[in-house]
């Protein structure tokens, strides 16, 4: 991910020393666009190996923070999910304050990024969805609303070419007058928010947008990043081969509130990219192409 707050050698260390680690080496990471975060090899004990993460949190304060974290505890605890939970320090808090800011140190786990895409990762991938969106959410504490997040967006709206504004407009209109569903959802499950080795799924990453809402909206962001070609169109081999997965697993979803879900779902990443990055400067990747998501917003819109 993006690096907006750097840090040294000696500043990673005095992190690492109250959760009981000795820094070896660390990098920042250059996939994402809204924390920092750190890659970091260290040693424990005796020696002994350790692979961490560090994620600064950019935009999010104390309180804001808390619940994604109780979350990530949660879900480290199901075997079915790669999830990496937070680690205590020596007063056993999992937030701690890095430059200033929230953060939160994890374990690293196996696998690599890999951006390839097929039949066969698309049903891994729908897979994973219908086992989350099966989880119970009793436990958990009250989540930022991803309908509060949509409403942030409004004043991107204008930012539309001038044909498609109206359009947008009552597209968000429609979908923010219909109640929200109380499902547990990443929000955010790009190809860059998954570890792959030896050909399978081997961590999910990055939580910060997940909420309660429609499982058919986490369906539409993940398709239409994992299931479209570059111009946008969509792929229906791709598509079917996550639904079918999907629904195989035990997923529910109604065909129609999905064919909405994807335009709206295009809609928000295509504002958000046009409020770009969360910091003027960074090391990395910053903000990415609004253009990508105009374009998937167009061949959605259509087939509403």
């Amino acid at each position: 991910m993006s690096v907006y707050t750097p840090l040294d050698s000696t500043q990673m260390a005095q992190v690492l020393a109250p959760f009981g680690f000795t820094l070896v080496a660390f990098r920042g990471a250059s996939h994402g666009i809204e924390n920092s975060t750190f890659l970091i090899d260290a040693s424990q004990g005796e020696g002994n190996a350790a692979a961490l993460v560090l994620t600064v949190f950019e935009s999010l304060d104390n309180e804001a923070v808390r619940p994604y974290l109780h979350l990530l505890a949660e879900l480290a605890n199901d075997p079915q999910l790669p999830v990496p939970g937070p680690l205590t320090d020596a007063q056993g808090n999992w937030q701690i304050r890095v430059a200033g800011k929230p953060a939160v140190l994890m374990p690293r786990l196996p696998g690599d990024h890999d951006f390839a895409v097929d039949k066969g990762r698309c049903a891994q991938v729908g897979t994973l969805l219908a086992r989350l969106h099966q989880c119970d959410t009793a436990a958990l504490l009250p989540l930022p609303s991803e309908r509060e997040r949509l409403d942030s967006l409004r004043h991107q709206l204008t930012r539309l070419p001038a044909s498609q504004q109206a359009g947008a407009r009552q597209l968000l209109d429609r979908w923010q007058a219909s109640p929200a569903g109380r499902t547990l959802i990443h929000g955010d499950l790009f190809r860059d928010n998954l570890l792959w080795k030896d050909g399978r799924i081997s961590a999910l990453l990055d939580f910060y947008n997940a909420c309660l809402d429609d499982p058919e909206y986490d369906l539409a962001v993940t398709l239409n990043d994992w299931c479209v070609a570059p111009d946008g169109k969509p792929l229906p081999e791709r598509e079917q081969a996550l639904l079918e997965a999907y629904q195989a697993n035990g997923g529910q979803f109604d065909p129609g509130r999905l064919k909405q879900a994807l335009a709206v779902a295009a809609l928000r990443f295509w504002l958000s990219r046009l409020a770009g990055p969360v910091a003027e400067h960074s090391e990395g990747q910053g903000s990415k192409d609004p253009e990508e998501f105009a374009r998937i917003y167009g061949w959605r819109v259509r087939n509403i």
